[in-house]
Parts: C-alpha cells; structure tokens; sequence
C-alpha cells in the first residue's frame, strides 16, 4: 500500500467518523429541542390554566362586589315599576268611570231626542203604548167574565 492510498483510507476514517459524530450531535439536540419545546408547551398550558383560574376568581369577586348594589338597584327599579303600575291602574279606573259616565248621558240625550222626534210626529211613546196594553188586557178580561155570564142564559132548553 502506498503513502497515498493510506493517507487516503485515513482521510476516508475521519470523514466517517465525523459523520457519524455530526449525525449523532444532530440527534441530540433534536432531541434536546423536542424536550424544550414539550416543556414550553407544558408550561403554557399551566400558565393559561393559573391565569384562567385567577381570572374566574376576580371575575367572582367582582360578583360578590357588586351583588348588594345589584340587588339594590333592582329593588329600587321594581319599587318604581310597583308605583307606576299602581298610578296606571288608578287612571285606567277613572278613564273606565268617565266613558260609563259618557255612555249614560250619551244614552239619556238619544232617549230625549228620539222621544222629541216621536211627539213632534205624534206617535205614542213606549210609555204610553204599555199603558193602553194594559187597558186592552183590562178590557179583554173583562169581555171574557161577562160572556161567560151571559153564555148560560143564551142556551135554549135551560
């Protein structure tokens, strides 16, 4: 063999070596850098889970905080709801007076003047029609007790 072909067999090792020494470098800081990035996503997820839990807790706090002036304000709003169902109620009893009150005079002015229009026409009114029912009942009840009476004397052979 000669100087060149070792120097050559030599060169060749070294290349092997540092190849397989790179690959295995590669390797681990592949590996160093999946385990990295394994972790970052490990504490981001614990990191949204604290800041979420703190953040439902202020969230609660501020609840608590402002219950008792909730409360209050809707108290005070149906007290007023309350008031103003009240005064609607009042006036929708005084506007139902005041149309019962109008349809009564509005049906007293119509009787008036139907009853105007009826006398000026001569007609009877309702009043006097019943009356002269009456007498014709009276006449009638009458006409029927005297035939009776006069009914037997009329038979012949009695």
């Amino acid at each position: 063999m000669t100087e060149e072909t070792r120097l050559n067999n030599e060169n060749e090792r070294r290349e092997e070596q540092t190849t397989e020494t790179s690959s295995c470098e590669m390797a681990d800081a592949l590996a160093r850098g999946a385990r990295l990035l394994g972790l970052a996503a490990l504490g981001a997820i614990v990191a949204v889970s604290e800041s979420s839990s703190r953040f439902f807790r202020a969230l609660v706090e501020k609840g608590e905080q402002s219950e008792p002036q909730a409360r209050e304000r809707l108290e005070a709003l149906s007290r007023k709801v309350g008031r103003a169902a009240g005064r609607l109620e009042r006036e929708a009893r005084q506007l139902r007076e005041r149309a019962c009150g109008l349809a009564r005079r509005s049906e007293r002015y119509l009787d008036e003047k139907v009853a105007s229009a009826l006398r000026r026409a001569g007609l009877p009114t309702r009043e006097e029609i019943q009356s002269l029912m009456a007498r014709v009942d009276a006449l009638h009840a009458r006409l029927e007790a005297l035939a009776e009476r006069l009914q037997p004397e009329s038979k012949p052979g009695a």
